[in-house]
């Protein structure tokens, strides 16, 4: 998409989920998302828990920042969970 010039118009870090949201000229919009925990159980342990209560919308995200991670040599399993600077930001 990105070689296409098709660029998201808000990517964040809901947390359960990282999800890019794109719309076209017609007003579609479609999400693209990759889900955070390997189980629904492990999800839905999250929703129950005290973090979500905090900020359950997430924190913006920016995906450039983001594929610098593993390209510098981090590991791709840490950009998934929760981070600590998500029980306080939020971008609402």
């Amino acid at each position: 998409m990105k070689a296409l010039d098709i660029k998201p118009y808000w990517c964040i870090h809901h947390e359960i989920t990282v999800s890019m949201y794109y719309a076209d000229p017609d007003g579609n919009q479609m999400e693209l998302q990759i889900h955070c925990y390997p189980s629904a159980q492990q999800a839905n342990g999250f929703i129950e828990g005290p973090h979500f209560a905090l900020n359950p919308i997430g924190v913006d995200q920016e995906p450039k920042k983001w594929l610098q991670r593993p390209r510098s040599g981090e590991a791709s399993a840490t950009l998934l969970p929760r981070t600590p600077e998500f029980d306080t930001k939020c971008p609402f």
